[in-house]
């Protein structure tokens, strides 16, 4: 427990090598502590606000520097950022120095601002350091984000963009890049070169409150009012995961060092600790991939064997169902053929644990829908309806009414098919029993038939030619003894009106 400010901490930072704490609070000051002794060693006074954001210099060898090189800016330093709207640079006396205050014995001792200026027009609501101390960032209720110079607090470049108050931002540890975090609820990365806006990330359904780099900078981590945390990835812009742990607004979220942890704390009075699962759960999508591949072999070999009842378990396992079908059609092939009808069916059925119940007629239901696999489905069902009594399956079984209410329709739909083609067959067997096709040498209800059938019109002949309803028949024989009775010229067909060729006789 550490003991010293007189009113709220607004803000805290430690420093890159673990040895050094900054807070701020509402009492206007802003405090120093040696982690190791647990001691306030210094105390920075100067604001006439509450101060409400601290930033330690991120270069680790800075801290050993000491003496007028850190008072010229050569060391380390602190930065704060007021409700007065300015910002300060403090250095920090170096290792040396800090270690004495915190073994001595004396009061609290003081540190003196180096440069101030007057950062923003509305409150400040961040102030963070780059990961090379050259540059310094600040957010504010004004919407916008400003980079200042670390040596001389010049004006490096504001970034404008935010529809509402910045609440964070933060530097990447790889690229020339910072990431801000408004009430707008988007996150928004910016150029430090040219002070451009190069990527926006939406989803938080309230403003967001902190942002924060992985340690690859390929990835961002936020969390927002809503009380979700959520991960993007800065190439494809896409959150690729989203964290409910809260039940109010995260106000505050960090990584440990390694990067394999992260710490979040909100107003709901909790601080949840999140573990990097990624590795576990890459193993165990490998471990299963290399498992399925194995149960696919095995699936493989059993059907080459024609052992189908050891493939439909291996098929029902890696939930395949079209090896399912095509397992279910050998065994009801192999059935059929020695006249066992369903008996095997049957006696997987009882087998069958309630969820493997529930899988295979979701099977039937989906095979149903296509009349060729519709006999195959209409067999399953016929199994289970057999071997369960159909009381137990509507209590005892959830969700299997609904199922083979699903699997109804389609039923009735396939049995009106069959009934129209077994009506279409007998009309099929009629027909080709008129024809004569149906008893083999015995054409006598064909002859019959064409016996009684008779031409309309008689053909009639023309040189040696006969022509029955306008189509010449070629090798007809002339009747000579009927020359007298009709010109050589006159040729009656069938279906020709009886009209008097008189220009042709004369």
């Amino acid at each position: 427990m550490l003991d010293g400010h007189s009113s709220i901490v607004l803000s805290i930072d430690a420093s890159p090598c673990g040895r050094y704490l900054a807070t701020a609070s509402k009492d206007k000051t802003m405090r120093l502590w040696h982690i190791p002794s647990q001691r306030c060693v210094a105390v920075a006074t100067g604001h006439t606000e509450a101060i409400g954001s601290v930033a330690l210099s991120k270069k680790v060898g800075c801290y050993d520097v000491g003496g007028k090189a850190s008072e010229n800016g050569a060391g380390a330093f602190a930065v704060t950022a007021s409700k007065d709207r300015t910002l300060k640079v403090w250095p920090l006396p170096g290792a040396a120095v800090i270690n004495r205050w915190a073994d001595g014995k004396g009061g609290e001792n003081a540190l003196n601002a180096r440069l101030s200026a007057r950062a923003h027009e509305k409150d400040i609501n961040i102030v963070s350091v780059a990961p090379n101390d050259s540059l310094i960032a600040t957010g504010s209720q004004d919407k916008q984000v400003k980079l200042w110079r670390a040596t001389d607090l010049a004006l490096h470049g504001t970034l404008k963009g935010h529809k509402r108050g910045v609440w964070d931002c933060q530097f990447s540890p790889h690229d020339k890049v910072v990431a801000t975090a408004s009430g707008d609820r988007t996150l928004k990365l910016w150029s430090i070169a040219d002070c451009s806006c190069v990527r926006t990330f939406q989803g938080h359904m309230a403003g967001v409150l902190r942002v924060r780099f992985l340690a690859t900078g390929l990835q961002l981590i936020s969390s927002g009012s809503d009380g979700l945390i959520k991960l993007w990835t800065v190439r494809t812009n896409e959150c690729e995961s989203t964290m409910d742990g809260h039940n109010d607004k995260i106000w505050a979220l960090d990584l440990s060092p390694c990067g394999t942890a992260l710490f979040s704390g909100g107003a709901d009075s909790k601080i949840a600790v999140w573990r990097d699962t990624t590795k576990e759960r890459d193993d165990a999508v490998r471990e299963a991939e290399e498992q399925n591949i194995l149960m696919e072999q095995k699936l493989s070999n059993h059907l080459r064997n024609k052992q189908y009842e050891k493939a439909l378990i291996i098929a029902l396992e890696l939930d395949k169902p079209y090896q399912v079908l095509k397992v279910l059609t050998e065994i009801v092939e192999k059935d059929t053929k020695n006249g066992r009808g369903i008996e095997t069916l049957q006696k997987h059925v009882i087998k069958w644990s309630p969820d493997r119940l529930k899988q295979v007629l979701k099977y039937c239901r989906e095979w149903n829908t296509r009349a060729r696999n519709s006999h195959i489905a209409m067999l399953v069902v016929k199994a289970v309806v057999t071997t369960i009594p159909a009381a137990k399956l509507a209590l005892s079984y959830e969700g299997i009414p609904e199922i083979l209410a699903g699997i109804a329709p389609y039923a009735e739909r396939h049995f009106d098919r069959l009934d129209r083609m077994v009506g279409d067959s007998y009309l099929l067997d009629f027909t080709l029993f008129s024809m004569g096709s149906l008893h083999g040498s015995n054409n006598e209800g064909y002859n019959e038939w064409a016996e009684r059938s008779k031409y309309v019109l008689p053909p009639k002949e023309a040189e040696g030619k006969i022509q029955i309803g306008g189509s010449l028949i070629v090798g007809g024989k002339k009747n000579k003894g009927n020359d007298s009775d009709s010109s050589d010229d006159s040729i009656v067909t069938i279906g020709e009106s009886d009209t008097d060729s008189s220009s042709d006789e004369s």
